[in-house]
C-alpha cells in the first residue's frame, strides 16, 4: 500500500514540476493564406517560353468483361497508358502486328504501364478476340 501511495505522489510531483507548454495562438502564425504563401516555392520565369511544360498525360484502360475499356484511345506521343485487369481471369496486352511488346500475364487486380510513341493496335494474346487501339494525335 505504501509503495502505491509513493508511486502516486512521485507521479503527481513529476506532472506538477513539468514545464508548461505555451498555447500558440492563430495570430502567432498569421492567416492560412500567408502560411501557404510562405510554403509555396516561387519560380522566376523571364518569358512564357522559358516555363517548364508538362505535356505528357496518364491514361487508364480497364480490362473487364473480356474487353479493353475504352477499346480505342486517343493519346499524344509520350503519354503513359496504364492497363488494369478488373476481370476474373488473366489477360495480357500485346502489340498486334509484330508483337514488338507484350506485358506479362496480368492476374485480377494487377496492372501494367507503357509509354506510347506511335499508333498501336493491340490485343490479349490469351483471348485474341479482345482488341484495342491507341491513336497518337499530333
Amino acid at each position: 500500500m505504501k509503495s502505491s501511495i509513493y508511486c502516486v505522489l512521485v507521479l503527481l510531483l513529476t506532472i506538477g514540476c513539468a514545464p508548461k507548454k505555451e498555447k500558440l495562438q492563430a495570430e502567432d502564425y498569421g492567416d492560412r493564406a500567408t502560411q501557404e504563401k510562405k510554403m509555396t516555392p516561387v519560380i522566376a520565369v523571364e518569358k512564357e517560353t522559358d516555363a517548364l511544360k508538362n505535356t505528357a498525360t496518364f491514361h487508364t484502360i480497364l480490362i473487364k468483361q473480356m474487353k479493353f475499356d475504352p477499346a480505342e484511345l486517343n493519346v499524344h506521343k509520350g503519354d503513359t497508358v496504364l492497363w488494369i485487369n478488373k476481370d476474373i481471369t488473366d489477360h495480357d496486352v500485346t502489340e498486334e502486328t509484330t508483337k514488338a511488346w507484350t506485358s506479362a500475364k496480368l492476374a485480377m487486380g494487377k496492372s501494367w504501364t507503357k509509354v506510347i510513341k506511335e499508333n498501336t493496335n493491340y490485343h490479349c494474346s490469351i483471348h485474341v478476340v479482345m482488341k484495342g487501339k491507341l491513336i497518337v494525335e499530333q
